[in-house]
């Protein structure tokens, strides 16, 4: 049995389905960094600091996490959990966060949990699933930030939560457009109204799991905001009062993609009302016609002497049998008219 003793962050390395470790020094470019037994070293330099980037990672590794970046256990065990609300947390040398991300597959909203850990020197993101946020696109924004901003933690944390409210706002936008197409749908063709209130109402429900991800972001910002996160610099307040106002954008449509849908739902409702209504009051007003007619025929059906004897011949038929029918009709159809039910 080898007597090799593996380091933490090489124990990390092991057990994490994909790991990808940066350091940023204050150049444009960041380095990887190969070799995760190195990161206490780069901790250390005062120009330094490290962005560890895992998927799917296990309690082990969280554990490691604690020891390697001095985490608080409540917010391992929180991470570890896997199944919390957005929110944020302050400790004393760093601060957790719990983002959810949003993805659209096939028209199905997925939404995806992961982790953030920050802190002077470092930024730690663990998520379940790689495709919770675009890196590619987090690392095009990086590279795209001005020169003057400080390239730190607080500016990467940044990065990463405008990635994700711009997949908000992507998202809310198709919400928002598929809404007007089944509003259309809805007060359109009748034939579809069973298809398109099913979807309407899983509309519904993705509208709202949505808004539950969105919603709490700007709590997660308000202390950023506010100054309460030490780890900022001020030049860089502006932009996370951007992503805040990008945020209120995303819940606003949300609203009003929400209001939109249950307004066309309850017009729908109000519609399908009048029209059985409509129905009703047609199938009414026939029965009623036909109600004196088979009083009459069925008073001279009656079997009497003085009926047989005396009620005889086309004439009496045509004046008394079908005069008598055609009468009350008419007179039936003018009241109707009078009170206005047609």
């Amino acid at each position: 049995m080898s007597d090799t003793v593996q380091s933490p962050s090489a124990e990390i390395a092991a057990h994490a389905k994909h790991t990808r470790c940066l350091i940023y020094d204050g150049t444009r470019r960041p380095r990887h960094l190969t070799e995760l037994g190195d990161i206490g070293v780069v901790l250390r330099d005062s120009d330094s600091f490290v962005w560890l980037d895992i998927v799917d990672p296990s309690a082990q590794d969280f554990a490691l996490f604690e020891e390697e970046f001095g985490l608080h256990p409540l917010a391992v065990e929180d991470a570890v959990r896997a199944h919390e609300r957005p929110k944020v947390e302050t400790y004393k040398d760093s601060w957790f966060f719990i983002l959810h991300g949003a993805t659209r597959d096939a028209d199905k909203l997925r939404i995806h949990e992961f982790a953030v850990f920050v802190g002077a020197k470092f930024l730690v993101t663990a998520r379940t699933v790689p495709d919770a946020y675009p890196l590619d696109e987090v690392q095009k924004r990086w590279d795209s930030m001005p020169s003057f901003i400080k390239r730190d933690s607080g500016a990467l944390l940044f990065t990463i939560i405008d990635t994700v409210v711009d997949g908000y706002t992507a998202i809310a936008d198709a919400l928002e457009e598929r809404v007007a197409l089944l509003e259309s749908a809805l007060l359109g063709d009748p034939r579809r109204t069973d298809a398109v209130l099913l979807e309407i109402y899983e509309m519904k429900k993705n509208l709202t799991t949505f808004r539950q991800a969105v919603v709490p972001v700007r709590d997660i910002l308000n202390p950023i905001l506010r100054g309460d996160l030490q780890l900022f610099e001020a030049t860089e307040f502006a932009y996370f009062r951007d992503v805040h106002d990008h945020v209120n954008r995303v819940v606003d449509q949300l609203d009003g993609a929400r209001e939109l849908i249950n307004n066309a739902r309850d017009t729908h409702i109000s519609m399908a009302t009048n029209r059985q209504n409509e129905v009703t009051k047609q199938l009414t007003i026939v029965a009623t016609i036909f109600l004196p007619l088979s009083y009459i025929t069925g008073f001279f059906g009656q079997n009497f002497s003085w009926l047989t004897n005396n009620l005889n011949g086309p004439v009496t038929f045509a004046v008394l049998g079908i005069g008598s029918e055609i009468l009350a009709v008419l007179a039936l159809v003018a009241y109707f008219r009078f009170k206005r039910w047609f």
